[in-house]
């Protein structure tokens, strides 16, 4: 019980400078966001142009993230991050047995869903930015509005893009990125769409896509 007041103490001091700076479009696990928030962004986005769609999820996420990769992110005095790696690499008992944790955050802890989105704190803006936000055209006129639209809720996430060359980049880039994290994406979870048609993908026929994931 002292742990889980521990936690809700350093989250609550935590949170506001972190909600300051996370990502527009990040919308698990956050005060006053919710999947329906997620799923009318995405509305929003679809709603006057058909887009293909990265529909995907992260494999593991709360067991995989990388202890030394969230610590170096954690902007805070030194002596709430060595709480809070006590708390990393506490271990947990499995039926009688302790195991030690050499990765992801405290399962069930009152802390875990910041400290995963600290984690995946950038990941929309890094791709993004990948991208120009306008392309010329061979008529030398541009396009504007090119940068992929990219909703995240928790460890699920939508990446959406009218070319369908634009998301499978997005999906190698993402892999990369997620790669420093200590976390990779899971192939049966992930898979690309168009919200209009059905398209072939891994030799498969995707039909139209379903928004939001199933998890939410």
């Amino acid at each position: 019980m002292k742990d889980r007041v521990m936690q809700a103490l350093v989250k609550s001091a935590l949170e506001p400078y972190w909600e300051a700076q996370f990502e527009g479009t990040s919308y698990g696990f956050r005060p006053g966001r919710s999947a329906q928030d997620a799923i009318q962004r995405i509305y929003t986005v679809i709603n006057s142009k058909a887009k293909y769609a990265l529909d995907a999820d992260i494999s593991k996420c709360f067991d995989k993230i990388n202890h030394d990769h969230l610590l170096s992110k954690l902007d805070c005095p030194n002596n709430v991050k060595i709480v809070i790696k006590q708390w990393l690499k506490c271990g947990v008992m499995d039926k009688g047995i302790f195991e030690e944790t050499d990765s992801g955050t405290p399962q069930g802890g009152v802390i875990s869903p910041l400290l995963a989105n600290i984690a995946l704190h950038g990941l929309i803006n890094d791709i993004r930015n990948q991208f120009p936000a306008n392309k010329k055209r061979k008529d030398g006129s541009y396009k504007t509005g090119y940068q992929p639209a990219i909703i995240r809720y928790a460890d699920d996430f939508v990446v959406l893009h009218e070319d369908y060359d634009v998301i499978l980049k997005c999906k190698n880039l993402i892999a990369q990125w997620l790669k420093q994290v200590g976390l990779e994406l899971k192939p049966e979870k992930t898979s690309i769409r168009h919200t209009l048609k059905s398209i072939e993908h891994d030799g498969k026929t995707m039909t139209l896509v379903s928004i939001f994931l199933d998890s939410t």
